[in-house]
């Protein structure tokens, strides 16, 4: 055993081959490390930027401004939720909306979450007429009818039956008849400071925008690399490279082979 290690180390060639191809796996092994840690970085970053946009967006509140037409403007600063590592009030957050809109229990193909509460405070100039039915007997109708442009409207119809008997008014009965229509218009928009927000406008009068909430949903186990492993692996293989032939001589040139061979894992890309 030792004459075969004292012909080995004896060849220079074959030592000198032999540690070329240490030389170039531990290369590889460095640089496939520093690829990995690179990596880890990049999503650490990226976890502590996100917790630092929830906690700032989870002390915002609604900012009510006027565009340039004179119409409600409202913004809050978004949230940014990784589906991979929910936390528990996370989970909790998502929960009404996975169930008011029949959404998927992970979440797939969900980009985002949008929530409003509004208020409407209207005050009504209505027209009046009124039909007599018979002697004691009067049906007054009403009707209101606004068109406030930009998909905006609001018609109110109804009628009262009033009767008047032993000196008394009575109502009989009464029916009003509501249909409005409200245009909103939202968007969200990446700020300067690279943080996205959701922008609700709306141009009906009397409604008060009174809570906005967008959740952006991301999954970072999707864009982490797949851990490797190492294997072994039956293949056929075709190359061009340096090779030692039988003579222990060192050349270059094509090679084939077909064999066992075992794949590390800081090797694989």
């Amino acid at each position: 055993m030792k004459d075969k290690i004292k012909n080995i180390l004896s060849n220079k060639t074959l030592v000198t081959f032999i540690a070329g191809a240490l030389f170039v796996m531990l290369f590889l092994r460095q640089c496939n490390q520093i690829s990995n840690l690179k990596q880890d970085v990049k999503f650490a970053q990226e976890d502590a930027d996100r917790s630092l946009n929830n906690y700032k967006a989870a002390q915002d509140s609604v900012t009510v401004l006027r565009n340039e037409n004179g119409d409600q403007l409202a913004e809050i600063r978004s949230f940014e939720f990784d589906l991979s590592k929910l936390e528990e009030s996370q989970e909790n957050l998502t929960k009404k909306y996975r169930k008011a809109l029949a959404l998927n229990k992970d979440l797939k193909q969900v980009n985002s979450l949008i929530s409003a509460e509004l208020e409407i405070k209207d005050s009504l100039d209505v027209t009046t007429n009124t039909a007599a039915i018979d002697s004691v007997t009067t049906k007054i109708n009403f009707n209101s009818a606004k068109d406030f442009g930009n998909g905006n409207s609001r018609i109110l119809s109804g009628f009262s039956t009033v009767k008047y008997d032993f000196g008394q008014f009575q109502v009989l009965n009464t029916q009003f008849e509501l249909k409005q229509t409200l245009s909103l218009m939202a968007a969200i928009e990446e700020g300067e400071d690279g943080a996205d927000r959701l922008k609700l406008s709306t141009s009906y009068p009397g409604l008060v925008i009174k809570d906005i909430e967008n959740i952006n949903l991301v999954n970072t186990r999707l864009n982490r690399q797949e851990q490797k492993k190492s294997r072994w692996l039956i293949g056929f293989g075709v190359g061009y490279g340096v090779n030692l032939n039988n003579n222990q001589v060192i050349s270059t040139g094509p090679s084939l082979g077909v064999g066992l061979y075992w794949s590390p894992k800081f090797l694989q890309f």
